[in-house]
């Protein structure tokens, strides 16, 4: 089975597993880094995938959203793509 984008909501806290960067307020796919610390920008979406048989739900801000369309090659939902080329 590929991996697959499954979804794309706006970032809600609660679509997150407690205890999780999504959770607490913070851009999952970028993560924290030792050295680098937590990703500075601010979750934008929450976003289901499938890796084979497992289903996260990852935070993603504006650049790991754009990340994850080009990896993943799923075209941003409308209501995000303005916003996201407003960031770029």
């Amino acid at each position: 089975m590929a991996n697959v984008v499954i979804w794309v909501k706006p970032y809600e806290a609660a679509n997150h597993t407690p205890g999780t960067e999504g959770h607490k307020g913070l851009c999952g796919w970028h993560g924290t880094t030792l050295g680098r610390g937590p990703c500075p920008n601010e979750p934008y979406a929450s976003v289901k995938l499938r890796y084979a048989d497992y289903e996260p739900v990852q935070s993603a801000c504006i650049e790991a959203l754009k990340e994850i369309s080009q990896r993943y090659g799923f075209a941003i939902p409308q209501e995000y793509s303005e916003r996201v080329v407003e960031n770029s």
